[in-house]
């Protein structure tokens, strides 16, 4: 089986670190770690397309996640989980809006980043 590959777009450099090492011990390939929108956007134009992206929603730039997400839906149908750590309704219901796989609230547990990357990756395309 091919390895499944990740977009991680966090701006806090230890939970990207963090991150990283989780799904490179679960042998997923990591294409990129970026900390903005702007990022997020020019690496899905210059590198392969992943298999998932996890977003942070409060991101460094002028796009927060939820935005950026907004940008790649008009162009990709690669799933996307949300991270972030605020829990209000209203950012819920545009992560919803945007078809996104999982909502997860930081600080994440292995656990549930690995369940909701299996419901990403397993389930239909957004």
């Amino acid at each position: 089986m091919t390895e499944k590959t990740v977009l991680i777009v966090e701006d806090e450099g230890l939970i990207a670190l963090h991150l990283t090492e989780t799904l490179e011990n679960r042998r997923f390939g990591i294409i990129g770690t970026v900390h903005s929108g702007e990022m997020a956007l020019q690496a899905l134009e210059k590198s392969p397309k992943p298999d998932l992206i996890i977003m942070d929603i409060g991101l460094a730039g002028s796009l927060d996640g939820i935005e950026t997400a907004r940008k790649i839906r008009q162009q990709y149908t690669i799933p996307i989980i949300f991270l972030t750590a605020y829990s209000d309704k209203s950012r819920m219901e545009k992560a919803k809006e945007l078809s996104a796989v999982e909502y997860l609230i930081k600080p994440v547990t292995e656990e549930d980043l690995l369940t909701a990357i299996r419901r990403a990756l397993d389930g239909p395309a957004p």
